[in-house]
């Protein structure tokens, strides 16, 4: 009976280091599945940016459409405007002198 616990004890002893193995191999094929899991999360956040995006534009396009023809043209001008001060111009020299100011 001695034996056969002696040899039980011996088998499993010999086995200790495939098991070891088998967890690493585990862990190795744990990064491939992240970077699919990575790669796919990439991709889905991508889609949603996408239809952000594309809902912002529509909400902007609809309030653009809303209003009334005066209020296009001064829309328009003030983002003509914008653009200039951006680009860091200045106003043309006649604008500048006959400008009406409110005093």
């Amino acid at each position: 009976m001695k034996s056969f616990f002696r040899i039980i004890t011996l088998f499993l002893i010999c086995l200790l280091p495939l098991s070891s193995l088998a967890q690493e191999k585990a862990k190795d094929k744990a990064p491939a599945t992240s970077r699919a899991q990575k790669k796919a999360a990439k991709k889905k956040w991508k889609e949603q940016r996408k239809m952000e995006k594309e809902h912002a534009k529509s909400v902007k396009k609809h309030h653009k459409r809303i209003q009334q023809k005066k209020t296009r043209k001064e829309m328009r001008k003030e983002k003509r405007k914008g653009e200039k001060m951006r680009k860091n111009k200045r106003e043309f020299f006649l604008v500048r002198w006959f400008k009406n100011r409110h005093r």
